[in-house]
């Protein structure tokens, strides 16, 4: 059985390489299934039996170019698609191996700019300075936290933080943080957080996509130990991220999620179930990331910050409002004060 798979497997992709026509390439549709049934981790073969078939029936010297091409395809078959020329490991275990090497990246931890951390420059700009005036303006108002329609968050003290969940999208906006997609990423796990931006690469998600990213991570799974998890720590920051509807909703507003799916609840199911069961270990790529992100939520001056800027400033009429009401109690509190003055120190009459 083993046999005749290893002669399917040779056979389609010979014949894709060489653009032969035949029965199975003539509808488009039906290579791609092909495709992605040959890369579900149970339909998995040894390679070796592979490699010997085409020893016997091709050129021993045009393996190497085969090899590559496999590599190439594998590459563009990935969940976002690697731009880089990649090269086939020594040894390939099966077709999900070769796919992961040459689709997943195994990059630096991501870039974490700490809230707490100082720059200049950084300081000066207008969104800080503009962030300075309303910390200021809570400081000396005292605004209470109030939450309309919702129960509060809580608040991730140093007892219970834990470097293996984040908040929600919808939590996460409420305490101030801001979703971009990243403009011009290194790779799919390029993400970024920095006082209070977070920074995800764009995200494609399709009926081919879901089967092989959870072929993906269970790869992963069973080499724990053996290779990096970064997939199983993606595929976990997505599940924070996403708990309902509304989280999609945010996060394909904000332009970092395609659904080319049928309903944003078949994306939700998908996040919350792509990495069910997966062992996440405490130094895990994104560790130092979920633990910044804690850290921003915690803080109750960030959640006090956001609620004025949603309460008070979400549209130019509300902040038109807010600014006349402080100018009417500036005045008021002159008038009081010049009020009290006159009757202390009356004028001295001439």
């Amino acid at each position: 059985m083993m046999l005749l798979d290893g002669c399917f497997v040779l056979e389609y992709f010979l014949k894709w390489r060489e653009g032969n026509s035949n029965s199975i390439f003539e509808v488009g549709w039906n290579s791609a299934f092909i495709l992605s049934d040959l890369l579900l981790l149970k339909n998995q073969i040894p390679f070796f039996i592979v490699e010997k078939l085409y020893e016997i029936g091709m050129q021993q010297d045009d393996q190497m170019h085969f090899l590559n091409y496999l590599a190439t395809v594998m590459a563009a078959r990935g969940p976002t698609g690697n731009p880089n020329l990649p090269t086939p490991p020594s040894t390939i275990h099966h077709l999900v191996h070769l796919c992961y090497h040459c689709s997943v990246p195994n990059p630096e931890r991501p870039v974490v700019l700490s809230s707490k951390s100082f720059d200049l420059s950084r300081m000066l700009s207008p969104s800080r300075i503009k962030y300075f005036l309303l910390d200021l303006l809570i400081r000396v108002l005292r605004f209470p936290v109030t939450y309309r329609g919702r129960p509060p968050l809580i608040p991730f003290t140093t007892r219970n933080r834990s470097v293996m969940v984040i908040p929600c999208a919808t939590e996460l906006q409420d305490t101030g943080v801001k979703f971009r997609p990243k403009l011009t990423p290194r790779h799919m796990f390029d993400i970024s957080f920095d006082h209070g931006v977070l920074e995800i690469p764009r995200l494609s998600i399709t009926d081919d996509t879901k089967p092989l990213f959870a072929n993906l991570v269970a790869f992963e799974q069973c080499k724990l130990g053996e290779i990096n998890a970064h997939l199983t720590s993606f595929a976990s920051f997505l599940d924070s991220l996403v708990n309902t509807q509304k989280d999609v909703m945010i996060l394909q507003q904000c332009g970092i999620v395609e659904n080319c799916l049928s309903s944003e609840e078949e994306l939700t199911n998908f996040f919350n179930q792509v990495g069910e069961g997966a062992v996440l270990l405490d130094g895990h790529f994104l560790a130092e990331l979920f633990i910044e992100v804690n850290e921003y939520c915690e803080s109750s001056w960030n959640r006090q910050r956001a609620r004025l800027l949603r309460d008070y400033f979400s549209s130019p009429w509300a902040a038109i409002s807010l600014i006349a009401a402080l100018i009417l109690l500036v005045l008021t509190c002159v008038q009081s004060f010049f009020a009290v003055y006159a009757y202390f120190v009356p004028p001295r009459s001439s």
